[in-house]
């Protein structure tokens, strides 16, 4: 199995939110290879390409609002995810949950993506639980994204499972139709909590397994914070590394 993952920064937030100089140098040291961020805290894009360059990691990808994609405002921020080498644009958790709100925000999934092509850049849909059951008006909402509009799906593999799905089966549908290229390795438990990857219930060796097949960027991430986040990811990428050597099986 490729051994190489990403770290999505939301995991550690409890670290970078303050200072995130300090939290870096541990991942890189755990053996992740990238990050995906999930905020600046002020930093400057020079600021950002120094603390990567120190610990020997490239950026893979950011979470970033539509609201901060509009018109008037993605020009700026897009020049900074240049400055930084970011070519993934990932934007999270948007509202679609009726027929008028899919509506109303597809145009500007095309306007965006229309930028970020013309830049070298691919936007993403990071997707969640709800985005794979029907919504108030019985549509799918992550659905209607694929058929409506030509953005990727990060699809974070807990949630769809959560959701009642396969993820081997829909990273793989996803994949096959040039739809998903970076996918999110978590873990949960039934009752929705979070839980360190191996301490779940998801088909983590099975996912792990169909992410590598098909070619797609493997990210980490843990939302527990027990008893804080840098420990979770250690002890994620140390279950993982088991499954890559083969200590770990079905």
């Amino acid at each position: 199995m490729e051994l190489e993952y990403g770290l999505q920064l939301y995991s550690i937030a409890d670290f970078t939110e303050y200072d995130m100089e300090y939290a870096l140098p541990f991942l890189a040291e755990y053996g992740y290879k990238s990050v995906e961020f999930a905020g600046y805290f002020g930093h400057s894009a020079e600021q950002i390409n120094d603390m990567l360059s120190k610990n020997g990691l490239k950026v893979i990808g950011s979470h970033i609002g539509l609201d901060i994609l509009t018109e008037e405002k993605i020009n700026a921020t897009l020049d900074f995810e240049e400055a930084i080498g970011n070519k993934n644009i990932v934007f999270p958790c948007i509202d679609l949950d009726n027929a008028e709100k899919i509506k109303n925000v597809v145009p500007q999934i095309i306007r965006v993506q229309k930028e970020t092509d013309r830049r070298g850049m691919k936007l993403h849909y990071h997707t969640h639980d709800w985005d794979f059951l029907p919504n108030d008006d019985g549509i799918i909402p992550a659905k209607a994204l694929e058929q409506e509009t030509g953005v990727l799906f990060e699809i974070d593999t807990f949630w769809a499972f959560f959701a009642g799905l396969d993820p081997v089966a829909e990273m793989r549908r996803l994949r096959n139709v040039g739809r998903c290229e970076l996918v999110h390795i978590k873990d949960g438990k039934p009752n929705r909590d979070p839980a360190v990857i191996g301490e779940g219930f998801a088909p983590i060796i099975d996912i792990v397994e169909e992410a590598d097949k098909l070619g797609l960027y493997k990210i980490v991430e843990s939302e527990g914070y027990i008893p804080d986040g840098l420990t979770d990811v250690r002890h994620c990428l140390k279950y993982l590394k088991k499954i890559a050597s083969g200590e770990i099986t079905k």
